[in-house]
């Protein structure tokens, strides 16, 4: 792992009136992540698909195609999860800018948090976020699986039985909540 996660940066917090603007956004915080993805947002803005135009998804999208690759050195992840964070509490619940947000959890070796997400983000959104083709949607969501599969058995390799435990826990309750929403492919793929 780099040296970026220890680092905190500035937020910019949606609205609620408890914020502090100069707060700083400690990405090492699992509860920063999950406040971020269960922020209330209204209804229109639950559905609505993140505009190709919209300067952070465009960074975001743009950049993320870095990880992994020989720009990878070049990719300020700190600032694309901040950034990603910041949509999601504030603008969009758009399965796409999920998974890039899995996508840094997973490459910089945190499967369980990155299942607790997708587990929480399938029980509150799944059915009403971008995108609304589903197919399009359940296909995203089999990449992400594919992604799991490496860094699970890595993690699983050099955890401890309870975190071993708490990762089998949320992988259960994501096939769970797949299979509520009559996707049991994804179900499937995750068990």
């Amino acid at each position: 792992m780099t040296g970026w996660q220890g680092r905190l940066l500035p937020c910019a917090m949606p609205a609620t009136g408890r914020e502090n603007k100069n707060m700083a956004m400690d990405l090492r915080d699992p509860n920063v992540w999950i406040s971020h993805l269960l922020e209330n947002l209204p209804e229109e803005k639950l559905a609505s698909a993140l505009k190709d135009d919209n300067p952070n998804w465009e960074y975001i999208d743009g950049e993320i195609v870095k990880l992994g690759s020989l720009a990878h050195s070049q990719l300020d992840i700190p600032e694309l999860q901040r950034r990603g964070l910041v949509i999601l509490a504030s603008e969009s619940k758009d399965f796409r800018l999920l998974a890039h947000l899995l996508r840094t959890l997973q490459h910089a070796g945190d499967p369980h948090l990155a299942l607790r997400l997708l587990a929480l983000y399938v029980e509150h959104y799944w059915a009403v976020a971008a995108p609304q083709n589903m197919a399009h949607k359940k296909r995203f969501a089999s990449q992400v699986i594919k992604r799991f599969e490496t860094g699970i058995e890595v993690f699983s390799q050099n955890a401890a039985t309870a975190q071993r435990d708490a990762l089998s826990g949320e992988l259960a309750k994501l096939a769970q909540c797949w299979q509520s929403h009559n996707a049991p492919e994804l179900a499937q793929a995750t068990d």
